[in-house]
């Protein structure tokens, strides 16, 4: 009695061994892949009995397009089916043959053409002028599958696996043996010369980018130059920070499709994008000429930020938007803390490296996306510079040569203020050793404001904003018990000053906010206080120079100079003298105290000086009239 088994189909099955070679050359027009593929293919299921197992068919996956398809076997041509799947780029090719008994082999030729199509089709499978990208594949068991690929030597060539280059004159081999997946080798490959472009200059504000793209592919062009002119100033807005340069030319290319990234090459100044008319996606390449890891510390912070500010300027120029990253589940197995998500492998595909790109996007998102366009771009900027967001905006004190994950904390707390950036650092940043470190983080920020706010509109002395922005919080909180009572007496200073119109000194405010070493903050209770005294003086002995007086003491602090004393006190006040500046008010007061006495005086003085002259006058009259009758 006999009996059947179905045949094989693209994969390997029990009882049925499989090796495979695929060879694919770019002809030499650059406009079509010839390929060969070899398939042997040997019965191992035994007869059982009256029972006997067979195959009459079996089946590899081609190109959706592939052209002129044939299966050869023995010199003879088999028949082939073909239907496709879910895949647009894919169907599957079943070529049937006579029943293969145990222990018997069949050896496969397999022969077709790949024409490629069209840019932004479907179907993925390119070959165009210069460029091309396809799928290089043998079916078969693990270890028993490679595949080469002839190309021109001046192509630059990509894969999403490593395969071994031999040139041989103006051709190039790629070749690999290693298994990629359970059905054998499969490598997506893509090629380019660079010579074969279309070029295209751009100026937007005294910048001027290069475009190349596919020969004749104006609609890319068209699109990449409009994202340009639109695109390039509000980057500028959204990052509050001018064009950084860097970047001469943006390239069309099917390499990011095989990769799947684009990228900005620093080395080579150029960004690379897919055929694909993606505004984000162009807008992110952009970006990470001022967002980078020259700037930032944490490759999620790079990423996050930067897609964030992408989306933010698409909305702005009014492009077309995509669906954001939706947050991905923070229990599944490539879940990590975005601290921990490291640097890029090699394969874009794996859940790890979907995982740290949606993560890094929502936690920024969700950090920074309810900030109005003002304090958005004040965040960015500040965090480009590597500012503390203890100093003043745009302050060159404490800046870090690149901003990381503390230091954004505390920007987006502190400028952006924000509330609950706190809980999503916990949520998607942060391990459970680096979340501890946000409980110390709280009290100190707690009592840093309580500082901040007894020293009225001056900042706490630099050694405790230095400790805060290093995130020393030990060291911040014994500082600020030192400097307790000074940050007191600043403000009572500053109230002081307030009340009786004058400034305090410029050189008194530096040496409080200024205060780094142990001596330097040990000294600020004896100066605030010394400056303290010195405006209240000040203010008193201006007030007593220039209070209204009656005509005698008025007199008499005219005669005493009380005013252009006064006026020297507060000019020393504002040099900073404090010495000076209240001797000089003391002696204000102590001679407001002469000015009636004085001024009656004067006044006296001056009527006696007048009544001697009077007499003086009378005399000598008397002596001219006896003079004239004397005969």
């Amino acid at each position: 009695m006999a009996g059947t088994a179905a045949g094989g189909a693209a994969a390997a099955d029990d009882g049925l061994d499989e090796s495979g070679h695929g060879r694919y050359v770019l002809d030499a027009d650059e406009t079509a892949v010839d390929v060969t593929i070899t398939s042997t293919i040997r019965n191992t299921t035994p007869d059982k009995g009256s029972y006997y197992y067979f195959f009459t068919s079996y089946g590899i996956p081609v190109p959706a397009g592939a052209q002129d398809l044939r299966a050869t076997s023995g010199g003879a041509t088999l028949s082939v089916s073909r239907s496709g799947g879910d895949d647009p780029s894919i169907d599957m090719a079943v070529a049937t043959f006579p029943a293969l008994r145990y222990g018997r082999e069949r050896t496969i030729e397999w022969t077709f053409t790949i024409p490629g199509e069209k840019v932004r089709s479907a179907d993925y499978t390119r070959v165009g002028p210069g460029y091309a990208t396809f799928a290089v594949q043998a079916p078969g068991d693990k270890g028993e599958t490679s595949v080469e690929l002839v190309l021109p030597s001046a192509m630059t060539f990509n894969s999403s696996v490593e395969m071994t280059a031999t040139k041989d004159g103006d051709s190039t081999t790629y070749t690999t043996d290693d298994g990629t997946d359970g059905f054998g080798t499969w490598v997506v490959v893509s090629a380019r010369d660079p010579e074969q472009v279309d070029e295209r200059e751009v100026r937007v504000d005294g910048t001027t980018l290069t475009l190349h793209s596919f020969p004749g592919d104006k609609r890319w062009t068209s699109f990449v130059e409009k994202s340009l002119t639109e695109g390039l100033p509000a980057l500028e807005e959204a990052v509050g920070t001018p064009w950084p340069g860097g970047l001469d030319v943006i390239r069309e290319d099917v390499s990011p499709q095989v990769l799947g990234y684009a990228w900005f090459d620093s080395s080579a100044d150029e960004i690379v994008v897919p055929e694909d008319l993606d505004p984000t996606l162009l807008y992110h390449e952009l970006g990470h000429a001022w967002l980078n890891p020259d700037a930032l510390t944490g490759r999620w912070l790079s990423e996050g930020l930067t897609e964030v500010v992408a989306r933010r300027v698409v909305h702005q120029t009014g492009a077309k938007e995509s669906k954001p990253p939706a947050a991905p589940d923070r229990k599944s197995d490539a879940a990590v803390p975005l601290t921990a998500w490291g640097a890029w492998e090699g394969d874009p595909y794996t859940d790890a490296e979907e995982y740290g790109y949606d993560a890094s996007y929502t936690a920024v998102s969700t950090l920074l996306d309810d900030l109005d366009d003002e304090t958005f771009a004040a965040v960015v900027a500040a965090a480009l510079r590597g500012e503390s967001a203890y100093e003043e905006p745009g302050s060159d004190q404490q800046l870090a040569p690149r901003t990381g994950w503390k230091r954004f904390l505390d920007l987006v707390e502190e400028r952006g203020g924000v509330e609950n950036a706190g809980k999503v650092y916990k949520t998607w940043v942060l391990d459970a050793e680096e979340r501890t470190t946000l409980t110390a983080r709280a009290d100190a920020r707690e009592a840093y404001a309580a500082l901040d706010e007894a020293d009225g509109a001056w900042r706490p002395p630099v050694a405790a904003r230095s400790a805060m922005a290093g995130w020393h919080f030990t060291r911040a909180e014994r500082l600020f018990d030192q400097v307790g009572g000074a940050a007191a007496l600043a403000g009572d200073l500053q109230t002081t000053a307030e009340a009786a119109g004058l400034e305090v000194p410029a050189s008194v405010r530096s040496a409080y906010e200024d205060a780094m070493q142990a001596d330097d903050l040990t000294a600020l209770d004896g100066l605030l206080g010394k400056a303290t005294s010195a405006v209240t003086a000040v203010g008193a002995a201006r007030d007593a120079a220039s209070e209204g007086r009656g005509p005698l003491p008025g007199l008499g602090a005219v005669i005493l100079d009380l005013e252009d004393t006064a006026d020297d006190a507060v000019s020393q006040l504002e040099a900073g003298d404090l010495a000076l500046a209240a001797e000089l008010a003391g002696d204000v007061e102590t001679r407001s105290g002469w000015a009636t006495g004085v001024g009656a005086g004067t006044v006296a003085l001056v009527l006696l000086l007048l009544a001697g002259l009077a007499v003086l006058g009378a005399g000598a009259a008397r002596r001219r009239r006896r003079a004239r009758v004397r005969p």
